[in-house]
């Protein structure tokens, strides 16, 4: 009797090419959202809108990324991640475009809750291509996707900050970044993996192929342990992005030149981290540096609380941002490891932790900032990056044997 014929495996030169366009992925996503994120005081001013006003505007982006990483869970299920980027990503950037030229504040809140529902699920279908390279490669590589990203949001507020001080209009500020954004979707737009490409690397792909049956069910309870340490080291990154320029600039009195250093020195140490993360993830394993990166961020959160002078803080700041690095990175590769055949739902599941993170993060400091000042919210999330330690043996390599004993405790996608 013929043995079944085993499915053919992903040849290396689109592999590679895959890996490139996923690169420029995630460059072309946060080079807009960083630039859009720069701009928010001149969004607020050409629409003239209040504080209180163009805070909850902000605060529906995240919101609005929740609904489209879940929208990306199920939507990947049936038809993979792939399609799902393919079309989410220049969504996304037409959105951002529309919130720069729309007028009239109805106008304006439709674009910005298509650009945070786009924008939730391009990143979700992005972080599963991803961590399915990186199964396929063997070896940690999400990281280094992740610190194209950061490198790419530098550029963007460093664009952002041009665009400012050369007077451009919020729609001509949003052009260039746009425009680099829709060409690299439109160049990508056949290459990202397939289902069934990402069916075959998953870890029971064969089986998968040949059933053709309905999507394989993903189990929930791993990934709330998984989201639940995304959620607290985003609480920490929502709060430094947020107000760490206004805590350096207003509590410690540092010059207007000096505040923005805060944001920079995060950004630049989390680029730096994610850069060298892949190789001490082969090394020591991603439990190692997540946990080790826990307490390193809480110490910098806590030095920045206790700086008597600005740049101490901004040190701060840069050791939680090398801390934190590979959280997210190290979250969705551990994740990835309960989706049988790399369908790239639990990616999105997980994914909406970082945003659930960053609005519990910012709404924390802000709550806080009125009686106590923004070293009490920074104080709590040096806390509760804490609760990170304790976790972090959930993203060893492979799943804890009681996760994976027990398939009928799944929740379908």
């Amino acid at each position: 009797m013929q043995a079944a014929a085993t499915p053919a495996p992903v040849l290396e030169p689109p592999i590679r090419r895959v890996r490139t366009a996923i690169y420029l992925c995630y460059a072309g996503e946060a080079l807009v959202f960083s630039t859009v994120m720069a701009r928010v005081p001149q969004i607020q001013h050409a629409h003239r809108l209040g504080d209180a006003a163009i805070n909850v505007l902000v605060a529906l982006v995240p919101v609005l990324a929740i609904a489209g990483g879940l929208l990306a869970a199920r939507l990947s299920g049936r038809w993979g991640s792939g399609p799902v980027l393919r079309y989410a990503q220049p969504a996304f950037f037409a959105a951002v475009m529309a919130v720069g030229l729309v007028g009239g504040t109805a106008p304006l809140v439709a674009a910005v809750a298509l650009a945070g529902l786009t924008m939730g699920m391009a990143e979700a279908a992005m972080n599963a291509q991803a961590v399915a390279i990186e199964r396929h490669a063997g070896r940690s590589l999400v990281n280094g996707f992740f610190a194209v990203w950061s490198g790419a949001g530098i550029a963007g507020s460093l664009w952002a900050s041009f665009a400012n001080q050369a007077g451009l209009s919020v729609a001509k500020g949003f052009l260039v970044p746009v425009a680099v954004g829709l060409l690299i979707a439109v160049a990508t737009a056949r290459t990202a993996l397939g289902r069934d490409q990402e069916a075959r690397i998953g870890e029971r792909a064969a089986a998968a192929l040949e059933r053709r049956g309905p999507p394989v069910a993903v189990p929930w309870r791993p990934l709330l342990v998984l989201g639940a340490a995304l959620a607290c080291a985003y609480v920490a990154e929502g709060a430094i992005a947020g107000f760490a320029v206004k805590y350096v600039r207003d509590e410690l009195h540092a010059p207007e030149a000096v505040a923005p250093l805060a944001i920079t020195a995060f950004a630049a140490a989390t680029v730096t981290g994610r850069a060298l993360a892949d190789l001490a993830v082969r090394r020591r394993g991603a439990a190692w540096i997540v946990r080790g990166g826990a307490v390193l961020a809480a110490l910098g959160l806590t030095a920045a609380v206790l700086a008597p002078v600005p740049w101490v803080a901004i040190a701060g700041f840069a050791m939680a941002g090398f801390g934190l690095c590979s959280v997210a990175p190290s979250a969705y590769a551990a994740a990835a490891r309960h989706d049988p055949v790399g369908q790239g739902v639990a990616v999105a599941r997980v994914g909406i932790f970082n945003y659930l993170g960053a609005v519990a993060g910012t709404g924390l400091v802000a709550a806080l900032q009125p009686s106590s000042g923004y070293w009490a919210g920074y104080l709590v999330a040096a806390v509760l990056v804490l609760v990170v330690v304790p976790l972090a043996g959930r993203f060893d390599a492979r799943p804890p044997a009681r996760d994976r004993a027990r398939p009928n405790s799944a929740v379908p996608a």
